[in-house]
């Protein structure tokens, strides 16, 4: 690969080269590759560019973060999310000017985003589903069990979830993610452990109120929530199994297929995402998908 250099062999990162052309078709073809065998893109130089006022702004602990207990301190959160479509946070604590600025800031970014994925990705783009974007301003001081991405408030109904990242932290300090063993492998550790969980988590998701849902779960979605809480509450999982620790610079940005990746943040402050949702039919290798490997493994259809 003239374009892209390979960081680990296993499961690192895979880079793009800073000289490369990201609307060539080898490097699209090559992020397509990267993406869909469950690895990560880095795009070291790449990477979302604040103005002067908002590094000022988001340097400003009373501001950004009112309100912030001990406990959100050690977790990294608050966490806001933002929908691009509203062009507003869905709840925040921010208020007055600054929430305006942040808001401006962060629909800047969901177009900067767009671009990207438009660049690398020219053959999904017809396809791809803009969800919502997220800004974690908070130090994360607790380690973050490694895992596959899912959601409750937002069902993915068996569609990637392919997200890019940005590390946007003023002070020039990386964010660093543990990164894990291939998707498959990962999935026949706890698979034969999901059944068990089911009565009793539809029982719980009802009385929470399933209303607050936007979209049916389907038995994807139940399963791979299944696989995602009990990867997170095996302490000796987290403890043993294999991992690469990767920092990701200030200024850096990369991309993943976040329902394949098995990762989890360690430490940073200040970082930007934007989710994706990939219907499985625009993949150029639609068997190497989440969806269809757990078909595949539990020999019945889940959507």
């Amino acid at each position: 690969m003239a374009s892209i250099t390979n960081l680990d062999a296993r499961m690192g990162p895979v880079e793009i080269d800073r000289r490369a052309d990201m609307g060539s078709r080898s490097v699209r073809t090559e992020a397509i590759d990267v993406v869909e065998s469950g690895r990560i893109l880095l795009l070291r130089d790449v990477g979302f560019e604040l103005t002067a006022q908002e590094r000022e702004l988001i340097l400003d602990k009373e501001v950004i973060m009112p309100g912030q207990t001990e406990r959100d301190s050690r977790t990294g959160r608050p966490t806001l999310i933002f929908d691009p479509e509203r062009g507003s946070f869905e709840r925040t604590k921010i208020q007055g000017e600054a929430r305006r600025e942040i808001e401006a800031m962060m629909q800047r970014f969901t177009a900067w985003a767009d671009n990207i994925i438009s660049t690398l990705f020219r053959s999904y783009r017809p396809a791809l589903e803009r969800e919502r974007a997220t800004y974690r301003p908070c130090v994360r001081n607790t380690p973050q069990g490694m895992h596959i991405d899912t959601s409750y408030k937002y069902p993915s109904q068996g569609r990637g979830m392919l997200r890019i990242f940005c590390n946007i932290n003023p002070s020039g300090q990386p964010r660093v993610w543990q990164i894990g063993e291939p998707f498959e492998p990962f999935v026949s550790r706890f698979l034969p452990s999901t059944s068990r969980l089911s009565s009793w988590r539809d029982w719980v998701l009802h009385c929470l109120g399933g209303a607050r849902v936007r979209r049916t779960r389907t038995p994807y979605d139940r399963l791979i929530a299944d696989i995602r809480r009990l990867a997170k509450s095996d302490d000796q999982y987290q403890k043993t199994a294999p991992r690469q620790l990767v920092e990701f610079p200030a200024g850096s940005s990369w991309i993943a297929l976040t329902d394949l990746a098995v990762h989890g943040a360690i430490s940073g402050q200040h970082s930007l995402d934007q989710t994706f949702f990939l219907p499985v039919s625009a993949m150029r290798e639609p068997e190497r998908s989440s969806l269809h490997i757990l078909e595949r493994m539990t020999g019945r259809a889940l959507v």
